[in-house]
């Protein structure tokens, strides 16, 4: 197992390291084996923001997040300044720059993620690796933040939709469950054991706030899940078989409520 600092590791370097992570489980497990060996990263402007918000939020000693005094990106202004960035350090328009301080003074006002993100032993962006015992995968992790002692993990989204409705929706849709139970096993792996994993969800236009946990039964469930995922991806390296399962040929159906209406 290993535990290293950001000091240590970045995060441009975590993300280059061969081992399975949770994006890999979450792309496995919504699309398939295909879509996670053949999918290219490319960043958003909305991955921008969300990483700016996490940078401010979690270590702002560090300034990572730099107002280029440009409305938008893109022109030789902005190039010229992009040409200076180093690792981690994120560059965004003005208007971009603003929202993302609103966000983090959003966050703030919520007393329980105040309480934990100001927490004096808080870790963040720390990375942990350590081998699978079932599959023999190695596996990686970097927690937004740790509180080690309490046993809490944490994780900042950046939402449309904080509320109990947008966030089960956001949940079901990006596999959260599956991102919580990976993290909260890989440290196990790692000899650090957790009793609850801890969702800040901040929305971009409001910055409203809220925390949400996952139920135990739910945590049952993405177990089970994870752990399959994890066998599929295991077979499939052992194998070098990276497929979409799907069938070679398939039928469209007609809609039943177009048999309905025509009476087909």
């Amino acid at each position: 197992m290993q535990i290293i600092p950001s000091e240590e590791l970045s995060n441009k370097a975590y993300h280059e390291l061969p081992a399975i992570s949770s994006s890999a489980v979450k792309t496995v497990a919504t699309s398939s084996l295909y879509h996670w060996k053949n999918s290219k990263f490319n960043s958003t402007p909305a991955m921008i923001l969300g990483s700016a918000f996490h940078a401010m939020m979690l270590e702002p000693e560090k300034d990572l997040v730099y107002n280029s005094g440009l409305s938008r990106r893109g022109s030789k202004a902005w190039k010229e300044q992009e040409d200076f960035l180093g690792d981690d350090q994120i560059l965004l328009p003005t208007g971009e720059y603003e929202q993302c301080q609103k966000m983090v003074d959003g966050c703030l006002q919520n007393k329980m993620a105040r309480n934990l993100l100001t927490n004096e032993d808080l870790l963040a962006e720390y990375s942990f690796m350590a081998t699978c015992l079932e599959t023999g995968l190695d596996l990686k992790v970097r927690p937004d933040g740790l509180l080690k002692e309490a046993g809490i993990v944490i994780d900042l989204k950046s939402c449309l939709d904080a509320s109990y409705r947008g966030f089960d929706k956001a949940v079901r849709n990006f596999r959260y469950d599956l991102q919580a139970c990976f993290y909260r096993y890989v440290l196990k792996l790692c000899g650090i054991e957790t009793t609850n994993f801890i969702f800040i969800a901040t929305e971009k236009g409001s910055y409203a706030t809220a925390c949400y946990e996952m139920s135990d039964k739910y945590n049952k469930y993405a177990e089970a899940e994870m752990f399959k995922t994890l066998r599929k991806i295991k077979v499939a390296q052992d194998t070098n078989t990276f497929d979409t399962g799907w069938p070679e040929l398939d039928t469209i159906n007609l809609p039943a409520y177009l048999d309905e209406d025509h009476g087909l």
